[in-house]
């Protein structure tokens, strides 16, 4: 007969010995200044990334999607720690340090958990690989910029800078290979590879400077007017990178490791390519804040396009959600497990924020005054520190033409009051020191 204690340690003994869920390998993968439209699953007809298109086609591609903050270095601060700008400290690239005991990143949480973790590509911040929880760093550029051919880049957690032979998307796709080829089948990795193209200064290399010599048409959702922009150069380089895209997946692949990896491709912001006379980020029009975001892999549920709202700051929890790792604290994004895996969706709002105002310290010429902004899937509405407002409706009014604030028809003034709401409640949960413009 077996007493109580005989049978909860038995049962015990019994699950123990049941094998655990294997837990996904994760490859994100990062672009720069990357216009959302300018990949041909963005519907863009002008433009080959026929690698891109796959990885949307096998997963999920999140085709309202938004950075949390559209500058590179707090872009990256957000993807490292799944918190707000205003919470970690990286606010522009002129604020470029986590604030002192901001706690493990995200990336260190999941070494803690066991994971691998290897950066490949572009830092552009303060704070060390090592200090934000990378185990290995084959092959990373230290600043934000960089020339595309013999680049000056590092080797190792302790490298220096070293000009290196080569064009710099093969040269982060040959890390980024090599790091997935020799990756033991026991140990779980994650792979940080952060792409500089498509950031200025572009350098296009055959074959595919000539693949855009006559064609050089803007996406067909791109506003009409503007400044006059390089798009063959632009669809180059991002053909340039979306080989190497190509060339990460077959090397998933011939690891037999597809079933078992988790993909994420966002750009790190958008870029305005001439919109309304600018170039560059910052501003939260579409072309800034708006970006390409596929999630694919084995572990992704294929079901072509979602319009979503989601955000860059949801993927860190989704991360850590697949890896079953507990958040060491409260995260500002949502985990997109269940639209992943099951197909479904409960995002309503998504959110992104500027915070310097400063024209000094920066890589733009004149100041960007801060705003928050809440977006749905039709409609986007901005508030400013002046506390001046918009609201447009994005899906019709590709140029954001006509604020809809300004003389709101009765629809309008409940979307305004539901919006604002929704905005409220984010900077409360996230303890936004501008909730002072709301009230």
């Amino acid at each position: 007969m077996i007493n109580r204690r005989k049978f909860t340690a038995l049962a015990a003994g019994a699950l123990a010995a049941q094998p655990q869920p294997k837990r996904p390998n994760i490859v994100f993968i990062f672009s720069d200044d990357h216009h959302y439209q300018c990949l041909g699953a963005a519907g863009n007809p002008h433009i080959q990334t026929p690698n891109l298109d796959r990885l949307a086609a096998k997963g999920v591609n999140f085709t309202h999607a938004m950075v949390s903050t559209p500058q590179c270095c707090p872009s990256r601060g957000v993807m490292l720690s799944g918190l707000e700008t205003y919470q970690s400290g990286l606010q522009s690239n002129g604020y470029t340090a986590f604030k002192p005991n901001h706690g493990p990143t995200v990336i260190e949480q999941l070494r803690r958990a066991g994971y691998a973790t290897h950066l490949t590509g572009k830092w552009h911040i303060t704070n060390m690989p090592a200090e934000c929880g990378f185990t290995s760093a084959p092959l990373w550029l230290r600043g934000g910029g960089s020339k595309y051919v013999d680049p000056v880049l590092r080797r190792g957690l302790e490298g220096q800078d070293q000009e290196t032979r080569g064009h710099i998307t093969d040269l982060f796709t040959d890390a980024a290979v090599d790091v997935i080829e020799t990756a033991p089948k026991d140990k779980p990795y994650f792979l940080w590879l952060s792409y500089n193209a498509p950031h200025t200064p572009w350098t296009a290399v055959e074959p595919y400077k000539t693949r855009y010599a006559v064609r050089a048409a803007p996406p067909p959702a791109h506003p009409a007017g503007g400044k006059p922009f390089d798009w063959a150069t632009y669809y180059a380089v991002i053909s340039h990178m979306d080989a190497g895209v190509g060339r990460v997946i077959t090397a998933i692949e011939n690891a037999g490791q597809w079933g078992n990896t988790l993909i994420f491709f966002v750009g790190d912001n958008g870029y305005l390519c001439g919109t309304k006379g600018l170039n560059g980020k910052v501003h939260p029009w579409e072309e800034s804040v708006r970006v390409p975001f596929l999630a694919s892999g084995g572990m992704v549920r294929a079901r072509g396009k979602q319009s979503a709202p989601v955000c860059s700051i949801d993927a860190p929890a989704t991360w850590l959600d697949f890896a079953g790792v507990q958040p060491a604290y409260s995260l500002a994004g949502v985990s997109l497990r269940e639209e992943l895996s099951k197909g479904t969706s409960h995002h309503e709002h998504g959110f992104a924020v500027w915070n310097d105002g400063r024209p000094e310290g920066l890589a733009i010429r004149v100041a960007v005054e801060p705003y928050r902004l809440v977006r749905t899937r039709f409609y986007k509405y901005i508030l400013w520190q002046s506390r001046r407002d918009a609201l447009y409706e994005v899906d019709k009014d590709l140029a954001e033409a006509r604020n809809l604030a300004e003389k709101p028809s009765a629809l309008h003034k409940q979307v305004i009051a539901e919006m604002r709401g929704a905005l409220e409640e984010r900077m409360e949960k996230t303890s936004d020191p501008a909730l002072a413009w709301m009230r």
